[in-house]
């Protein structure tokens, strides 16, 4: 009998992260859940395959451990993990997230109940200055299919973790069109949810520790080193990483007939303060720097983003963030609500 959920773990290098990972996984319902995890040729490949043996050993899961024969790179290893799953529903998670106790078997009964076409949660970060649940919304709930509910959560499927769709409607997209983009599970989430709709699930499902080391840029997939992509603390790293970003959402709306990177341009502009406020600290030449690489990047940016840039060049990033507190939520509010 197959399983319903295949827990899909992407594995790079971090072996201690990955058996933290692994031990989170707590679910009562051990027949209904098979765990795969695909090593994407690391240095540590050895010492990876060991945690999953020993993990192994003493679980009562359904264990399935893959290494790459060469390295696929993020985009790809998560086609792999899709193609060895056998689950009805797959569940990705990155080697250095963990699960919140029982969260697992509040997913299986949404599941076992009201077969959606995929599920998702918020998640903790803890390095997160506000301190608060991400990808929150006010209650659980169904999600429409069509443009509109999809326009409104692009920035909901970021993080890959936590993500669970069911395998027929994933099973068939294309990973060579989406190598060295980073954002493969955007792609699923807007078209899952285009086609077929979805579901909220609001119980906190995923703590994003996300203290690995980070791979992107780096591995051999990369086709030579990408500095920003490697270099997480830099000020322009997410602009790297928006790049491909900015391509999924594009490539969505083409295959679709729809206008998402409109909308979500938006939305980008109106969250661009933070990343603002960051720059300025690092001196005026980085900032109209910073400034200058979003203006040349694919984003169409809204007037509140030069608002911004203006605010926080007079004012610096401090006290910017502070002045905008309130009117940024009244603003996002209105447009979770339109």
């Amino acid at each position: 009998m197959k399983p319903l959920l295949s827990i899909c773990i992407t594995s790079y290098k971090r072996v201690r992260e990955l058996k933290r990972c692994l031990e989170s996984i707590d679910s009562k319902a051990v027949d209904s859940i098979e765990i795969i995890v695909s090593e994407d040729c690391s240095p540590q490949k050895e010492l990876i395959r060991e945690v999953v043996s020993q993990y192994k050993r003493c679980s009562l899961y359904s264990i399935i451990f893959n290494t790459n024969e060469h390295n696929l790179g993020y985009d790809r290893n998560l086609i792999k993990l899709v193609s060895l799953a056998s689950g009805e529903y797959i569940m990705f998670l990155s080697d250095d997230d963990c699960l919140f106790a029982g969260s697992l078997d509040v997913l299986l009964d949404i599941l076992s109940t009201r077969s959606p076409a995929m599920v998702y949660a918020p998640f903790w970060y803890g390095y997160d200055e506000a301190k608060e649940a991400k990808r929150k919304h006010q209650q659980s709930h169904k999600i429409k299919n069509g443009e509109n509910d999809v326009s409104k959560r692009v920035y909901d499927a970021i993080l890959f973790s936590g993500l669970t769709f069911r395998k027929d409607y994933i099973k068939d997209i294309d990973g060579e069109r989406f190598v060295n983009l980073n954002y493969i599970q955007v792609y699923m989430f807007l078209s899952v949810i285009y086609q077929h709709g979805g579901y909220y699930l609001d119980t906190l499902m995923i703590d994003s520790v996300s203290d690995g080391e980070n791979a992107y840029g780096q591995v051999d997939s990369s086709n030579g080193q990408n500095h920003l992509l490697a270099n997480r603390e830099s000020v322009f790293s997410n602009i790297e990483f928006n790049k491909g970003l900015f391509k999924v959402i594009k490539m969505f709306d083409e295959d679709y007939g729809t206008h998402v990177f409109e909308v979500f341009s938006k939305e980008y502009s109106l969250r661009s303060l933070y990343g603002l406020c960051r720059a300025r600290k690092f001196g005026l030449n980085t900032y109209k720097d910073y400034w200058n690489r979003i203006k040349s990047s694919e984003i169409i940016l809204s007037p509140i983003s030069k608002i911004y840039y203006v605010i926080v060049l007079l004012l610096g990033g401090d006290l910017s963030r502070k002045l905008f507190v309130i009117p940024r939520r009244i603003l996002s509010a209105i447009r979770k609500h339109n």
